[in-house]
């Protein structure tokens, strides 16, 4: 990690093998991968909403998503930090281990997910959810199980960085949900078979993965309650924290489906699954930019501060995040025409709010991933477990008189605290961060030139694709852009013309 002078003077004496290029390449074009098929996934994922939306109307689909994201809740909460620790210990072991290994981390893996699959569907009970929501917990928990066991069965490949073909196997999954549900719509299919078409699918991508894994592990189920508790032991902070954070936004579909009408949580729901395909990309993103911006560059002292590194990052998080944001807000009436047609138009005001979303979600993405790297995760936990005490409050306050308004505007203000925080104890836990307003003014700039888009009688689409095009070459024209990810940039672009 950067925070360990030692590890990084190692991480010096191998930068310039042949071997570490290699697998620096392989990381690249399999991280490159991943978020080239992301993009692919979640076009074939709006595709599927589109169908959604349309067969079941807005009511309906906003019981299809209150189900999803109750099961979602499960799965981010019983995840655990188990897949992350599978990954890290799987090149340390030999072959029996990785065995041992991999059996107990699935056994414990299915035994919480179950737990939480029957506390999912007896809280659907108590709260008085439609019958065939309560059902369809039970269809969608299954689904889980599925995943859960592909996810444990993948780690090999994760860590072998054989991303390609868990790339593969995920954009295939989702193809063929599309399919199944487009059948399912076209043969008039109510909201459980529908919700079993993703499991279907998930079946059969968890049997692709067995084949591909064959050769590497042999997975059997392991009821080591000793192991179980030194894993735990070993994942803990880290693990509560990174459930908490990738659930706590899912707890607003929930509030709304208990205390709002079922048009509103749909209307909601139309927003909240464009908004939740977008904020994967943080990730993605900036867990490739962390690398590129901690290289250093010949000459530079391998004990360098890394303060101007996270400067640089925080300013690619800020701006893929206001651009994302323009670009969403821009975009909105056509995404939601595509979607939800003329029964969605409520959701158009809904996703301008949601679109606000990004920017700060880049911020607490960028916060996290350094306090991650130099273990430091009780500010982690503490900002995951904050954010979701203040989004149930917040839901309750707003939703009841604004409305899915109300969902959306607790979620950004939610996720704006929560990175202010984050952002806040990198500031003080990092001397001469590089964190500052020196490229503001390019960005105000920027964003008043993208917004002149406004004034041109052309549909909203060209509205966002005009006003992306504006932002960035103003940003690019200013310098305002890192030099190091202008340079991938020019690197990427000559390895895809090369291949």
């Amino acid at each position: 990690m950067r925070g360990h002078p030692h590890r990084r003077r190692e991480a010096a004496a191998t930068a310039t093998s042949p071997a570490a290029r290699s697998e620096s390449a392989t990381a690249i074009r399999g991280g490159a991968l991943r978020v080239l098929g992301y993009a692919c996934g979640v076009l074939v994922s709006l595709a599927t909403a589109t169908i959604l939306v349309r067969h079941l109307g807005i009511q309906g689909f906003g019981r299809y998503v209150t189900v999803t994201s109750l099961i979602a809740l499960v799965g981010g909460v019983t995840e655990a930090g188990i897949v992350v620790h599978g990954i890290r210990e799987f090149l340390l072991r030999d072959d029996r281990d990785r065995r041992e290994l991999m059996g107990n981390l699935l056994a414990m893996r299915l035994t919480l997910a179950v737990l939480g699959v029957a506390l999912a569907v007896c809280f659907s009970v108590a709260v008085g959810y439609r019958q065939v929501m309560v059902f369809g917990a039970l269809v969608a928990g299954a689904g889980l199980l599925v995943q859960v066991i592909a996810d444990v069965m993948s780690v090999s490949l994760q860590a072998q960085l054989l991303l390609g073909r868990l790339t593969a196997v995920e954009l295939a999954r989702r193809a063929l949900t599309l399919v199944l549900i487009a059948v399912l719509a076209l043969a008039g299919a109510g909201l459980l078979p529908l919700l079993g078409a993703s499991a279907l699918a998930g079946a059969v991508a968890l049997a692709s993965i067995a084949w591909m894994v064959r050769r590497y592990v042999a997975v059997r189920l392991t009821f080591d309650l000793r192991r179980w508790r030194e894993l735990l032991a070993e994942t803990s902070l880290y693990a509560i924290a990174l459930s908490i954070a990738s659930i706590y936004l899912y707890v607003t579909v929930i509030v709304m489906s208990a205390i709002a009408t079922p048009t509103q949580t749909g209307l909601f729901a139309t927003s909240f699954r464009v908004t939740q395909a977008g904020l994967a990309i943080p990730g993605l993103l900036l867990t490739a930019v962390f690398p590129l911006m901690t290289r250093r560059q010949p000459g530079e002292d391998a004990d360098a501060d890394p303060g101007e590194a996270v400067g640089k990052v925080f300013t690619v998080a800020v701006i893929c995040g206001v651009w994302m944001s323009l670009a969403t807000a821009l975009g909105a009436k056509f995404i939601v025409d595509v979607i939800a047609g003329r029964q969605g138009a409520g959701s158009i005001a809904v996703l301008r709010i949601h679109s606000l979303m990004f920017v700060v979600s880049f911020l607490f993405t960028a916060g996290a991933l350094y306090l991650v790297s130099i273990r430091r995760y009780r500010p982690l936990l503490i900002a995951a477990s904050s954010a979701l005490a203040l989004n149930i409050v917040l839901a309750l306050i707003l939703v009841p008189d604004l409305g899915a308004r109300g969902g959306a505007l607790a979620d950004v203000i939610t996720e704006a605290v929560a990175a202010s925080g984050l952002t806040a104890v990198v500031v003080r836990a990092v001397a001469g961060h590089h964190i500052g307003p020196s490229f503001v003014a390019a960005l105000a700039l920027a964003c008043a030139a993208s917004a002149s888009m406004l004034l041109l009688p052309v549909g909203s689409l060209a509205q966002a694709s005009g006003a992306t095009v504006i932002y960035f070459a103003v940003l690019l024209a200013a310098g305002a852009v890192p030099r190091e990810v202008v340079d991938a940039a020019r690197r990427l672009r000559h390895v895809r013309a090369s291949a």
